[in-house]
């Protein structure tokens, strides 16, 4: 496999929005900045892998400005009807094309080192190009979401809900848990000018009657996505991805199969 090295000032780890728009900012400023992404797409929820909208800014006159304004912009420029796969390349381009801005996709970073708590670089396997990406750094940022490069640098932390009466908050339980917020899968519905069927397969949950999506709002009205399909939230959200993410499928193709073909919803 090959090996490749890098020295940079700045690393950021995690292209999600806020890597990305860190990367881009320094990048601007004059640092030599590496950005490393997991995934084949920058934009992590905000990308055509999860598709949230990024909503930030709420109330009135209130809005997002600075770079994640102008990519905003940009993207409202080169489309009208939203289409999450331009977004992709709106994003990919603001990095690939930027001036000191070193972009490492599909790059899972698996080791870190460091020295008097301090991290020195970090090692990320390429997928795409089967390499071995090194980078050496003054800074890093950990934009991970799960805070993949500070646990493995030593960092101290913790998983869950902290006890009521740590920090005075009513709401939270009287007992700290490792409870966290789940995996999702989102689901979205189109209306056409034709009937279309929906065979399930045979795997997916059966749910027979609304009675069985309790308080759980699945009429159709257009366009609409199905946000609420989540799981996990008292499992390892992250260790048991893989088994979480294969539920959802049972039960995301089994809430289409009650709306097509199970319940009066029109569909």
């Amino acid at each position: 496999m090959k090996q490749r090295h890098h020295e940079v000032d700045f690393c950021v780890v995690g292209g999600g929005m806020a890597g990305l728009i860190a990367a881009i900012a320094a990048a601007r400023k004059g640092a030599e900045v590496a950005l490393i992404q997991d995934r084949p797409v920058l934009g992590g929820n905000a990308s055509s892998e999860i598709r949230m909208w990024i909503s930030g800014a709420h109330g009135e006159n209130n809005h997002e400005t600075g770079i994640l304004e102008e990519i905003l912009l940009e993207n409202a420029y080169r489309q009208t009807y939203p289409n999450y796969q331009v977004w992709d390349s709106v994003l990919w381009e603001k990095a690939h094309f930027q001036e000191n801005l070193l972009l490492l996709l599909n790059c899972g970073v698996n080791q870190v080192t460091s020295s008097e708590k301090k991290v020195v670089s970090v090692k990320g396997w390429q997928t795409t190009t089967e390499t071995w990406h090194t980078v050496v750094a003054d800074y890093f940022a950990d934009c991970t979401g799960d805070g993949t490069v500070g646990a493995m640098a030593g960092a101290r932390y913790r998983v869950g809900r902290e006890a009521r009466e740590e920090h005075g908050e009513s709401i939270a339980p009287e007992r700290p848990d490792r409870r966290t917020m789940g995996l999702s899968c989102l689901i979205q519905a189109r209306e056409t000018d034709r009937p279309q069927e929906f065979i399930p397969p045979r795997w997916a949950y059966r749910y027979n009657s609304d009675g069985e999506l309790p308080e759980r709002n699945h009429t159709l009205t257009g366009t609409q996505n199905f946000w609420w399909l989540e799981v996990g939230g008292m499992d390892d959200s992250i260790h048991d991805a893989e088994t979480l993410r294969d539920e959802l499928l049972k039960i995301g193709f089994g809430v289409w199969d009650h709306i097509k073909n199970r319940g009066d919803h029109n569909a």
